[in-house]
């Protein structure tokens, strides 16, 4: 009953991440940054996230919680400084790509926050958003897949899952984005075998680009 209970916890938590970014792409909703609303909306996602994944590892495996979603003190200062660094790398390349290409896109949205952000959101929109997701996408799927199907499998599912939660921002960009950023988070995952490394590189990315827009703003 344990593991039943466990993938129906599961499923239930898919359903509401990819039902409300599918509800939000379809409806057009128009989002305005509310720093309130926001961090109220990143806490319930890591209530949702994180609730959900130590939920599902006490129900299937019956304890060693943190254990078994990668929480490992044994290389937790070699996984942040990966983590970051990767996060680096990758915001280099992708922006040397996009600025050779050219390609452009707008968004209001992040233009609202670089006029309206706070310095304590420099900090708790991309720890909340990390926390939350990793632990998640990675921690807890990606990992689950990978003993199952392989890494190349798994990090391919899980970076797909992961951009595909990125729907409601509507723009391509935001898509593929998280794709590319997963595959690079889902091989740190495999390698350090620690969440604490995609969770810094995430993180990272965010904190860096929530930077770009506070100094633009």
């Amino acid at each position: 009953m344990g593991k039943v209970a466990a993938y129906v916890i599961l499923v239930l938590t898919l359903l509401l991440i990819y039902g409300s970014a599918v509800l939000s792409l379809t409806a057009g909703i128009e989002y305005t940054f509310n720093e309130t609303m926001l961090f109220f909306s990143l806490a319930f996602n890591v209530f949702i996230m994180v609730g959900a994944s130590m939920a599902f590892i006490y129900l299937y495996y019956g304890g060693d919680v943190f254990e078994r979603l990668y929480f490992r003190k044994e290389g937790t200062a070699r996984s942040l400084i990966y983590g970051t660094f990767a996060a680096m790398a990758f915001l280099l390349a992708t922006s040397a790509v996009l600025l050779l290409t050219g390609y452009e896109e707008e968004n209001p949205l992040a233009e609202q926050i670089g006029k309206q952000l706070s310095v304590i959101s420099l900090i708790l929109i991309p720890l909340l958003s990390a926390v939350s997701e990793e632990v998640f996408f990675r921690g807890l799927l990606h990992m689950q897949m990978e003993e199952r199907i392989g890494f190349t499998p798994a990090v391919l599912a899980s970076s797909t899952l992961f951009a595909l939660a990125h729907l409601e921002y509507g723009t391509f960009l935001q898509v593929v984005m998280p794709f590319l950023f997963g595959l690079v988070l889902g091989f740190l995952m495999h390698r350090c075998k620690n969440t604490w490394a995609p969770i810094a590189a995430h993180f990272s990315y965010n904190f860096i680009g929530l930077l770009a827009l506070y100094m633009s703003g």
